[in-house]
């Protein structure tokens, strides 16, 4: 596996101690609360007047090596003697998802960097997300707070992406986590039939997901949701929406095939991140989602008294509906309204929310 692209720069100086010969357990990384670059924050550590230090500091794609990791840095207390220590220079524990994932290229360095420390230590790769558990593996300094009882801590804060990261970490430590969950799932699915092309898994877009593609279908996979397939019968509409970077995100679950009041095969569905794709046998395929998903499960789904949908969400104004085989569901920015179609006339349906 290739690493990262990052200059390193040489910035060792001595706010540090010794370790009096204890086994190195854990990689920690911590927030700045403030606005350094990965130089100006090396170069205020330095200063052992300031009594903090990290072994690493890292922003934009540079790192400074601050501290000899054979040493403890200065950086969580009681635990400094058995922890290696990263700081993201210029980040604070009260980012948003988003800002977190504006640096994704510096969360994928802080995972190289990681899983060469666990190598070379001889400590377990595995990220410790919450909620903790204290054993060996990678973290950050909330664990040291919450799950140590050492400090008042609680860096990275609590929108840090910890699935992306695991993700990173899980490709430098080997990736077989990625590869076990699509080939059990390609296992328990048959009728996926052979793999094509090279079989192997391909990034996604974001570049945490993976896909493989099989004669009649696909496997999407990502840490957050797990591996699910999704049969080319799905697949058509799910493309046309944008995979997994457009409205419908990941697959959540496997397909359902769905039967009618005989028992007969009816048609299928699979969940989304974002919604559902509900196919009728021998009909497109349409995604259904938010208010109106909701309403329409509430009148009891294709089995209802509206059937099946017909078309996808249709905007008009500042709102939008749906079409389904008896009617429609609106939405506006107040309440939904269902109507049901009888001898030409609209008929609404009364809610049972």
């Amino acid at each position: 596996m290739n690493a990262p692209a990052y200059t390193e720069l040489d910035r060792m100086g001595n706010s540090r101690s010794e370790r009096w010969g204890a086994r190195v357990t854990n990689f920690l990384i911590h927030t700045q609360e403030g606005n350094g670059t990965a130089e100006s924050l090396a170069a205020y550590l330095n200063n052992p007047a300031n009594g903090v230090s990290y072994h690493y500091t890292l922003r934009g794609g540079v790192v400074c090596d601050v501290v000899d990791t054979d040493y403890a840095s200065w950086s969580v207390l009681d635990a400094n003697s058995h922890t290696i220590n990263l700081c993201f220079a210029g980040s604070r524990a009260s980012w948003s998802r988003n800002q977190w994932l504006a640096i994704e290229a510096d969360l994928r360095i802080a995972a190289w960097l990681a899983v060469q420390d666990a190598r070379k230590y001889g400590f377990a790769s595995d990220v410790i997300a919450p909620p903790y558990s204290r054993r060996d593996g990678i973290s950050d300094h909330r664990y040291v707070t919450e799950c140590l009882g050492i400090g008042t801590h609680t860096d990275v804060g609590w929108n840090f992406p910890w699935a992306v990261f695991e993700s990173h970490v899980r490709e430098f430590a080997g990736g077989a986590p990625v590869a076990g969950e699509i080939d059990i799932k390609a296992a328990s699915s048959p009728w996926l039939g052979k793999r094509l092309g090279s079989g192997e898994e391909m990034r996604t877009a974001d570049g945490v997901g993976r896909f493989v593609q099989f004669e009649h279908g696909y496997i999407y996979w990502h840490p957050s949701t797990g591996a699910h397939p999704i049969p080319a019968s799905l697949f058509e509409k799910y493309a046309e929406t944008g995979w997994e970077a457009g409205p419908l995100g990941y697959p959540i679950t496997d397909h359902t095939v769905l039967r009618d009041p005989a028992n007969l095969e009816w048609g299928e569905v699979q969940g989304f991140q974002n919604g559902a794709l509900y196919r009728r046998t021998g009909k497109p395929a349409y995604r259904v989602h938010g208010e109106i998903r909701e309403r329409w499960n509430r009148t009891g789904f294709e089995n209802g008294a509206l059937g099946w949908p017909i078309s996808d969400e249709i905007a008009y104004d500042t709102a939008s509906y749906q079409e389904f085989d008896n009617g429609r569901i609106y939405w506006t920015p107040k309440p939904t309204l269902a109507l049901r179609t009888t001898s030409g006339r609209d008929e609404p349906l009364r809610d049972s929310a």
